[in-house]
């Protein structure tokens, strides 16, 4: 029993075995085919540098057999520096474990192929070992060897080029050639290295620099045209054009600039610029020199401060430069900007008024830039904006200090020559246009304030005009009314009003300026009735010329129905002082009955 017993636990144990063998053999041959089949080099050697282990990718790289493989020496495939990179590589990995290294492996047929090896080492019954891939590089050596040709290349193109190139990212100078370093006063491109290129842009174009340079960045275009004032290492300034590309450096979004000195094609186009406009300011001076004049176009005024107006509208016209007009609401801030458009060399273009705080802010961008058919719900067709209404002549935009902050900054583009693009469009447009602007507000308090921008407002603050309020110029006020009832009375044949009228309208402050004057005259030519805002209830009586009386009141009197039972009154007795109270005849010049004259004499108690 004990025998059977014995020799039962026997072959269960001998099962046991064979069946880890078969299971280590199992595993062996998995990590055969494993080996064999991996894509790159795989070896493993001793301290001694003989190979023990190695996949089939060494027989075919080398072009040794398994039988070579194990009496040729490592070093043996590889020579010169390639040599001494390996048997440092080696060293180190056996010394601290693990180490890489480029380098050329030299094949039985003298063919060379770049690898890039990689090992770690170990210990195995006291004795050392490396294990390691190679992986063949010579792809990405390829295009590192033909980028760098290329580099060459176009370093060579750029640096013998009579223009000036930079290359730079995140505004950091990358390359220079040297026509741009000569242009900016540098010696040596290698000067400019590293410096930021916004500190090369004149003051008041930055802006507009630093815009083209995120759009480009960010792929909204691939080129942009420019004309800035630059400053040079002499702190000079120079003006500079070109075009800036985006290219890709090393993987990001780099800009490359080519630029060429046109200072002195400028200086000669601004000298004749100025020549153009001393001769037309002549021009306009001669047209222009009576003294104390009474009106410029249809401004009225012959007042000391009407004069200085004046004198400002005519250099504003002379110039081409931006005006901003300031004045109190009714004070006439758009006829002065028309007078100006009219007598500017833009006189036969467009002027095209704008009210900035009509415009709902979420329209303003595609009022002002036009946009482009499916940008946003409801636009079906292509819309030119106000910029491209106002090419080659004027802008005019009252209440300029309405404007957003962000729209600022695109007006500010498109002025400094930057273009603009119309919403759902990234076609970069330009337009040649002059902003005359207008406003009754304190521009200076609304850049304190952060409502405005102080390059955008250092742009449009060109020529100031100042127009002084109606109560600061009360002798133009006869001047006025007489042109207003020219204008709406041609046929009445009223060139004058009664000296009491006149009197009452030359003591009014009107707080509506010029435009509350106007609507006086306008108001009393229909109902001979005078309406303040504010003041007492004031009555003239009628003059021995037979006008009827006036009636002069505060803002508090204005309801319709007396206004026009007093016209009615007032005719009625005007009639029957004609006829000599008979009420016949009186009836027939009024052309109505003489029954209905009675009963209007009993209502109105005459």
């Amino acid at each position: 029993m004990p025998n059977r017993f014995s020799k039962k636990a026997l072959e269960e144990k001998i099962t046991q075995l064979e069946q880890m063998i078969g299971a280590l053999s199992a595993q062996n041959q998995f990590f055969e085919l494993l080996i064999n089949n991996l894509p790159g080099l795989f070896y493993l050697f001793d301290s001694d540098f003989k190979v023990h282990k190695w996949n089939q990718n060494v027989e075919t790289v080398t072009g040794y057999s398994s039988e070579e493989v194990q009496t040729r020496h490592l070093f043996d495939l590889f020579t010169g520096e390639d040599l001494k990179n390996i048997q440092r590589s080696i060293e180190k990995a056996f010394v601290e474990g693990e180490a890489t290294v480029e380098a050329v492996l030299t094949n039985k047929e003298g063919r060379k192929i770049p690898y890039y090896f990689t090992g770690a080492s170990t210990t195995l019954k006291n004795k050392k070992f490396l294990i390691g891939m190679g992986i063949d590089i010579s792809q990405r050596k390829h295009a590192e060897n033909a980028l760098r040709e290329s580099e060459a290349l176009y370093r060579l193109l750029a640096e013998r080029m009579t223009e000036g190139v930079v290359l730079f990212y995140d505004f950091h100078i990358l390359f220079a050639n040297n026509a741009f370093a000569a242009m900016l006063g540098y010696e040596n491109p290698s000067q400019l290295l590293k410096k930021n290129v916004m500190d090369m842009v004149a003051e008041g174009f930055s802006v507009y620099f630093r815009e083209m340079y995120e759009a480009i960045q960010n792929g909204h275009g691939t080129e942009r045209f420019f004309d800035a004032r630059w400053i040079t290492r002499q702190k000079k300034e120079i003006w500079v054009e070109g075009r800036a590309n985006l290219i890709r450096w090393k993987e990001q979004p780099a800009v490359l600039l080519t630029a060429r000195d046109i200072t002195q094609a400028r200086l000669k186009e601004i000298f004749l610029e100025k020549q153009t406009e001393t001769l037309r300011r002549e021009n306009i001076n001669l047209r222009s020199s009576i003294k104390d004049r009474y009106r410029l176009g249809e401004i009225i005024g012959k007042s000391e401060a009407m004069q200085k107006v004046y004198e400002r509208i005519l250099d504003a016209a002379a110039s081409n430069a931006n005006v901003v007009i300031y004045g109190e609401s009714g004070t006439g801030k758009e006829l002065v900007s028309r007078a100006v458009h009219k007598m500017s060399r833009r006189a036969a273009k467009p002027f095209v008024p704008v009210n900035a705080s009509a415009i709902p802010e979420t329209l303003l961008e595609s009022e002002f830039f036009g946009y482009k058919k499916g940008a946003f719900t409801g636009a079906d067709t292509d819309k030119e904006g106000y910029l491209d209404l106002a090419n080659g002549g004027t802008l005019f935009l009252d209440e300029v200090g309405d404007l957003s902050p962000a729209l600022q900054v695109k007006l500010l583009r498109a002025i400094e020559g930057g273009g603009y693009s119309p919403v759902g469009s990234s076609v970069i447009k330009n337009s040649d246009f002059r902003i005359i602007s207008a406003t009754h507000k304190n521009l200076y308090q609304r850049i304190k304030t952060g409502r405005m921008r102080k390059d955008f407002f250092y742009r449009i603050h060109i020529i100031p005009i100042y127009l002084p309020p109606l109560r600061e110029r009360k002798d133009d006020i006869p001047l006025l009314i007489d042109y207003f009832l020219k204008i709406y009375s041609p046929q009445s044949g009223i060139s004058q009003l009664p000296a009491q009228v006149m009197e009452t309208l030359m003591n009014y402050n009107y707080p509506g300026n010029v435009r509350e004057l106007q609507n006086i005259i306008q108001r009393y030519l229909a109902v001979r009735s005078i309406d303040f805002l504010n003041g007492e209830a004031v009555t003239v009586e009628a003059d021995e010329k037979n006008n009827p009386p006036v009636e002069i009141k505060s803002g508090e009197g204005l309801a319709l129905q007396k206004n026009v039972d007093s016209i009615e009154k007032n005719t009625i007795q005007q009639a029957l002082l004609k006829h000599g109270n008979n009420k016949s005849r009186a009836a027939q010049a009024l052309g109505i009955s003489r029954k209905t004259l009675a009963r209007k004499m009993k209502r109105f108690n005459l």
